[in-house]
């Protein structure tokens, strides 16, 4: 005896580009987001410079 299953539907990801305020370096290709930032005055994690305010756009998951 065969029983056939519903296939279950797969939900797709929608993301919306979003303007995010991050610490960008000057020297190198190092970026963080602001929000997950412990200080107000970061360094850079790969080049130890002080990193500069600056916006970006990303991708972001909708609930």
């Amino acid at each position: 005896m065969f029983i056939k299953r519903k296939q279950e539907q797969k939900e797709e990801k929608v993301y919306e580009l979003r303007a995010v305020e991050i610490w960008q370096c000057p020297q190198c290709i190092g970026w963080m987001q602001k929000e997950f930032t412990t200080s107000q005055n970061p360094t850079c994690p790969f080049c130890s410079s002080n990193m500069v305010s600056s916006v970006r756009d990303v991708n972001v998951m909708l609930e």
